[in-house]
């Protein structure tokens, strides 16, 4: 997985994208923090920053076998299993932006979740092909 992160996912600040080696400490500290707290450091292969301001206190942090997203503080934290995805799917936001729909199934359910992009509508392209290859 880690190969695969790193050959799809661009280490690109400005949309607020991070790949290991290279994620500054104090971002992944507060991602972990703030909704990803089952995760340990040493499992981040890549961190996607959601905010505004730079504090990646909402994004999401992707290991070698789930990625753990939070689009704001009002939503709860989502864990997801790369093998329960079934489906990935880029959408426009109707005012702007992009959102990842995901299509995740545990046991007989299946169900929808979606993933913020609005503040970096580039960086949705790049994780749906992430995680459109991590599902296969």
């Amino acid at each position: 997985m880690n190969d695969l992160v790193r050959d799809l996912i661009p280490h690109a600040p400005q949309m607020g994208l991070y790949v290991g080696p290279d994620i500054p400490a104090d971002k992944r500290r507060n991602a972990l923090q703030d909704y990803a707290d089952e995760m340990t450091p040493d499992e981040v292969l890549a961190l996607y920053d959601a905010t505004l301001m730079g504090n990646a206190k909402d994004g999401a942090l992707f290991a070698s076998d789930r990625f753990v997203f939070q689009n704001s503080d009002l939503e709860s934290a989502q864990t997801v299993r790369y093998r329960d995805l079934v489906g990935v799917t880029v959408k426009r936001r109707l005012l702007g932006g992009r959102k990842i729909r995901l299509d995740v199934n545990r046991g007989r359910a299946t169900f929808q979740l979606t993933m913020d992009f609005s503040g970096s509508t580039e960086a949705a392209e790049y994780v749906a092909r992430f995680l459109d290859e991590a599902m296969h």
